[in-house]
């Protein structure tokens, strides 16, 4: 049972992507100037959950440390940031452009067991890492009740 809840989600993911890119799409076209008024990208993101912590990888080249803003709000983890935009010479025009600039925000609901206190986040080489860890609760031990 529990693939068929991975399966689902991993569908849902699909099609949030495609709906996203179906939106950026629309973002795009010239013709649609209410809905280009503030456009957000969404850069890729992997988000890794281990025993002892979540870590969140974003693909931001061309940014600075200063160009983020990370907040943690309970177990929402926001990202955003603002790509800014570096256009070629003044005598060249783009026949293909698909690296993105702009604002843009992510947002994350990230499990009950994080420590807010064990936050940390670096950006090197084009990568932004986010390393949330996890509080350590004492697990009990086994105790048989006995039944009077």
């Amino acid at each position: 049972m529990a693939d068929v809840g991975k399966h689902f989600l991993k569908d849902v993911r699909t099609m949030q992507e495609e709906m996203d890119l179906l939106f950026d799409h629309f973002y795009r076209m010239k013709q649609f100037p209410i809905l280009a008024s503030r456009r957000l990208w969404r850069p890729p993101t992997d988000v890794l959950e281990t025993e002892n912590e979540v870590i969140i990888t974003m693909e931001v080249a061309g940014m600075t440390q200063e160009d983020f803003s990370i907040a943690l709000n309970e177990n929402l983890l926001t990202i955003s940031g603002n790509r800014k935009f570096h256009p070629g010479n003044d005598k060249a025009f783009f026949r293909n452009m698909e690296i993105n600039s702009g604002e843009f925000e992510r947002n994350f609901q990230l499990p009950e067991s994080i420590d807010p206190e064990g936050v940390s986040a670096t950006y090197r080489q084009g990568f932004l890492v986010i390393r949330i860890g996890k509080r350590v609760d004492k697990k009990s031990k086994p105790k048989e009740i006995k039944v009077e």
